[in-house]
């Protein structure tokens, strides 16, 4: 009964003290992301350079970067050729096993 009652009043002070340092705590500071070009008027919207920026990195196009990934990472390292064409033996068939998951995750565009 005893060791219930102490536990009981352990946890209401625990409790208390969360919930006094919660109310007392300061609030959170919000952080300023406003961007200048938002702040100042235009003639027309299509003006705006941060509304110019948001369309251009909205453009989709097919990105060829997957494929034969492996292959072309291989080619830029700047390795001596002979390196280079045996490390082709294994880089080769897995990018030919892997080219229809590159293909698809092209789709997805840059």
């Amino acid at each position: 009964m005893r060791s219930r009652l102490a536990f009981g009043l352990a946890m209401a002070s625990a409790l208390a003290a969360t919930a006094a340092s919660l109310a007392l705590a300061a609030p959170a500071a919000r952080a300023e992301v406003i961007d200048e070009a938002l702040r100042t008027d235009f003639p027309k919207p299509g003006h705006n350079p941060a509304l110019i920026r948001w369309r251009e990195s909205r453009n989709w196009r097919y990105s060829t970067d997957f494929l034969f990934g492996a292959t072309r990472g291989l080619s830029e390292q700047g390795m001596p050729r002979w390196c280079e064409g045996a490390a082709w033996i294994a880089t080769v068939p897995f990018d030919i096993a892997n080219l229809p998951f590159a293909a698809l995750a092209g789709l997805f565009g840059d």
